[in-house]
């Protein structure tokens, strides 16, 4: 009576366990086994823009289907035979190169920093027979591989950290515990039943259950993941040959085919700092793709139907379906035709003028819609972690102890090429025990730098491209007019500071045009004097300055202005010439949209149209924000434009057989709180537009640390001139001189 007490007690403790405490787990897992729960995937929304002369559409973000390819080892009888067809059908020279190639450089690394130099000679990259022998030898070994390798039996959310602290005390064979994760090696595991009764009271699991899994039967082995469409389609002519000639053989039943689903650019880097991506794991970053992730991504659908224990379905069982709600398309206002162009003659001109970087942005001043955003360097999305791809770099002694940490790391460096100009890299230290350090930097200099919308999300001291808002300030004002005169002799005094020229040449008597076309910044700091503060303040908020435009991107960046109350008398006058401000390239184009536009200041906007998955359009409509200055205000300061470009230091933006307005710029940067002087130090940009009649475009240049010039007038101007160019051709606009 005692035993059987016992046994009952023990029984119904076990039934209290399961029924009642773990009630909540087994109804769930038991709803999902007899409902049959599927996830319906929902296809992500397109990206397009247009070509606005042809009047086509393209689409520059779409979606892709690719097979990932697996064995059931277990499923198959003649391996070699499956081996060979795999091999033969997915090998790819070009990627098993690149492999091997990252072979190399790993292998000789090693040998290099044990001073191994004999072993690090013998290193050499592989022929090509002997890539395709080593592909093929690869899969043999997964289509043979029935035992896995390792198995997750738990991680941190089921067992507690005792537990695994409790189980890692154990010293099971073949049993590890880590990262707060209970790994299984079925392999080493020699004594399974003696595993299976220790792990049982953790793992909630019958001791032969666990004894079955730590078998490790492997029934999925991955030969490849997003396998193009023609290897893939060449495994499967193969198959069916096979299956043809050998219909009772079954040699390929244990090769699997899954459709993965993935984002695919078309076009490359075509407008990639505008795009964004998406990650790994379906989710937009940086760009359109960030900013419309929900809107994007649509809604994954479900299906559900009651099975019987055999997994068929209950046909008079309840079901529901829900289907699947696709993304929405985007439709950017990017003209496709000038995109493409622009980013090329962008290219050109970084490279021509030696310059870190470079931005240009290019909006219709009437509607401030986008037309074209371009950024180098940029990035390819379809391949966007190649960004945080590193090669090696050798330094000498000397150059090793001039390595500035980051932030006090012990492996993350600044290297300086120039210490004047603070022309410098990162530099990561990779450390081994034992072994001599390797230093490296990003292949492509910036690393994930290159995913950012500067345009948007970079602010920078305009300079002198910044006078034609403080002149206009003054014209709307009535405080000057474009022949309104003073006399430059020399230098200003200002608080404890000078305020010269860039070139420190004075010329005497000036109109307010001569101050434009000279850039005078003598000059400007007596327009700033005769604004005075608070109005100067005013009129940079009616320009929109200091807050974010609104344009359809996460992180804009709103600039920074200080509130005109704490400005001391030498910030009003440098305010003036666009030092002691920071402002983004995107705002800086808006405003010379407004004084394109008889003073109306837009919106900005790159989103023309929204489709849902009904096909149903809605489109953005443009927006005023306010009437900066007076229509005559704004004729005033594009005449004056006009004659910097004619007969100032703007000179090489002049188009042949066109008149445009504009202005250049060049800004001082900054080394622990002290402006750096000569080229590759300054910032230097361009911002005009045309026709003047009628402007059809505003264009902005910036190029980041040109080191074939310090000036903008010499690097940012003849890009706008190239430009400039190509769109007066392109609008066909007849010539105005």
């Amino acid at each position: 009576m005692v035993l059987v007490g016992f046994a009952t007690f023990a029984i119904v403790a076990r039934l209290f366990y399961l029924q009642i405490i773990k009630y909540n787990f087994y109804n769930e897992a038991a709803a999902v086994a007899h409902s049959g729960y599927t996830e319906l995937p929902a296809k992500r929304g397109e990206i397009l823009v247009k070509d606005y002369t042809s009047g086509d559409t393209y689409t520059v973000a779409s979606n892709t289907t690719k097979d990932l390819i697996a064995v059931d080892p277990k499923g198959i009888t003649n391996k070699t035979l499956v081996a060979s067809a795999l091999a033969e059908s997915l090998f790819s020279l070009e990627i098993e190169r690149e492999k091997d190639n990252q072979r190399v450089i790993e292998e000789r690394r090693e040998f290099k920093r044990t001073g191994n130099m004999e072993a690090y000679d013998r290193v050499q990259p592989l022929t090509d027979e002997e890539l395709k022998d080593g592909f093929y030898n690869e899969i043999l070994t997964k289509v043979n591989r029935d035992v896995r390798d390792v198995i997750l039996l738990a991680d941190k959310d089921y067992l507690t950290k005792d537990q695994l602290d409790e189980i890692a005390g154990k010293n099971i064979a073949g049993i590890e515990v880590k990262d707060n994760l209970l790994y299984a090696y079925p392999q080493k595991v020699y004594d399974k039943r003696y595993a299976g009764k220790i792990l049982s009271p953790y793992l909630d699991m019958a001791p032969a259950r666990i004894e079955q899994l730590l078998i490790g039967e492997n029934r999925y082995e991955i030969i490849a993941r997003n396998v193009d469409p023609e290897r893939s389609n060449k495994l499967r002519e193969i198959i069916q040959k096979d299956r043809k000639e050998n219909p009772n053989d079954k040699n390929f039943d244990g090769v699997i085919f899954q459709e993965e689903y993935s984002r695919f650019y078309p076009e490359g880097t075509f407008a990639a700092n505008i795009l964004g991506f998406v990650d790994k794991d379906g989710i937009g970053q940086y760009g359109i793709e960030e900013s419309f992730e929900r809107l994007l991504r649509g809604k994954k659908g479900i299906f559900k139907a009651q099975r019987d224990a055999r997994d068929r379905q209950i046909t008079v069982g309840d079901s529901v379906i829900q289907p699947a709600v696709n993304g929405h398309d985007i439709i950017l206002t990017i003209d496709r035709t000038i995109q493409l162009e622009v980013e090329r003659i962008l290219k050109a001109g970084v490279e021509k003028y030696r310059a870190n970087s470079g931005q240009v942005v290019i909006i219709d001043p009437k509607t401030s819609k986008i037309i074209s955003m371009a950024h180098y360097p940029t990035f390819n999305p379809n391949k966007y972690s190649e960004a945080y791809n590193k090669v090696d770099v050798e330094f000498t002694e000397e150059e090793l102890k001039s390595l500035l940490p980051i932030e006090k790391s012990d492996t993350h460096f600044y290297f300086y090429k120039n210490w004047d100009t603070d022309d410098k890299y990162e530099v990561f230290k990779d450390v081994k025990e034992g072994k001599e350090p390797v230093y490296q930097r990003f292949e492509n200099w910036f690393g994930p730098e290159v995913y950012q919308n500067k345009i948007v999300a970079s602010i920078y001291e305009p300079g002198s491209v910044f006078k034609p808002i403080a002149m206009v300030a003054a014209l709307d004002d009535g405080d000057v007019t474009p022949n309104h005169t003073f006399y430059e002799s020399g230098p200003i005094k200002v608080d404890e500071f000078e305020i010269h020229n860039s070139t420190d040449k004075y010329r005497g008597l000036q109109t307010m045009t001569n101050v434009l076309e000279q850039s005078s910044n003598v000059g400007m700091a007596y327009v700033a004097k005769k604004i005075g503060r608070n109005l100067f303040y005013s009129y940079m908020m009616k320009f929109g300055f200091n807050e974010k435009t609104g344009i359809e991107f996460e992180n804009e960046e709103a600039g920074h202005i200080e509130y005109f109350t704490n400005w001391a008398d030498s910030e009003l006058v440098t305010h003036a010439f666009g030092q002691g401000i920071a402002v983004t390239p995107l705002q800086m184009a808006n405003a010379y949209a407004a004084l394109a536009n008889k003073g109306v200041l837009m919106q900005p906007y790159i989103v023309d149209a929204i489709r849902d998955e009904k096909g149903e359009v809605t489109h953005t409509e443009p927006v005023a924000i306010s009437q900066s200055i007076t229509e005559d205000s704004a004729n005033k300061i594009t005449a004056m434009l006009v004659s910097a470009v004619e007969n100032g230091v703007a000179k090489n933006a002049k188009v042949p057989g066109h008149y445009v307005a504009g202005k250049t710029g060049t800004s001082q940067t900054y080394k622990w709180g002290k402006p750096l002087r000569g080229a590759g130090t300054t910032i230097t940009s361009f911002a005009g537009y045309g026709p003047i009649e009628d402007p059809k475009f505003v264009v902005l240049v910036k190029l980041d640390r040109p080191r074939s010039s310090e000036w903008g007038s010499e690097t940012a101007a003849p890009i706008f001139k190239e430009i400039a160019t190509f769109l007066f051709d392109y609008y066909n606009i007849p010539p105005d001189k």
